[in-house]
């Protein structure tokens, strides 16, 4: 895995891209954003080891030629949860501190794990207030009551004046 962050600017993504396949490894999974003025990029790599090696040691000239802080980690396998059913949560509301941290403390308690996890905020078009967004896949433990996870959710959502919705992954 590689992360990289750095100031954002056109052709990042076509330099990096091209030096990775030149090593001779492969894109499998990326996420890339932009936050703020910055670009964030998270790429999962597979190849041969060899080819792997060279991606490594990219991480000088990242940092030269493209600005980008960049850091490598070697991964293992996702091994899903025995039994977890993938379930898609949206959350919408006036956005303000600690949304995710309520709603996150619904989940950590029920060992539900948060597999994709984006948030963002947006304004409202005719008043402009700040709406925040989040859109998450969650990993839920067969163990664990939906129905009960749904009360809670909606128990938290409506103090904080929130919306969401939780579907089964696929619907």
């Amino acid at each position: 895995m590689l992360t990289a962050v750095g100031p954002d600017r056109p052709g990042l993504v076509s330099a990096l891209s091209s030096w990775i396949r030149e090593a001779g490894a492969n894109l499998e999974d990326t996420r890339m954003a932009q936050l703020g003025g910055e670009f964030a990029l998270i790429l999962l790599l597979t190849g041969p080891p060899e080819a792997l090696e060279r991606v490594e040691g990219l991480g000088p000239r990242i940092e030269r030629e493209l600005g980008l802080t960049c850091t490598g980690r070697r991964t293992n396998p996702v091994v899903p949860p025995s039994g977890a059913l993938a379930y898609r949560l949206k959350v919408s509301g006036i956005d303000r501190p600690g949304i995710v941290q309520r709603v996150s403390g619904v989940l950590a308690p029920r060992s539900i794990n948060v597999a994709s996890f984006s948030s963002r905020v947006v304004n409202a078009p005719l008043t402009g207030t700040p709406m925040f967004h989040l859109d998450a896949t969650l990993q839920i433990p067969s163990g664990v009551a939906l129905s009960e996870l749904r009360t809670a959710l909606a128990t938290t959502c409506d103090e904080e004046n929130l919306d969401f919705s939780l579907e089964a992954e696929g619907r």
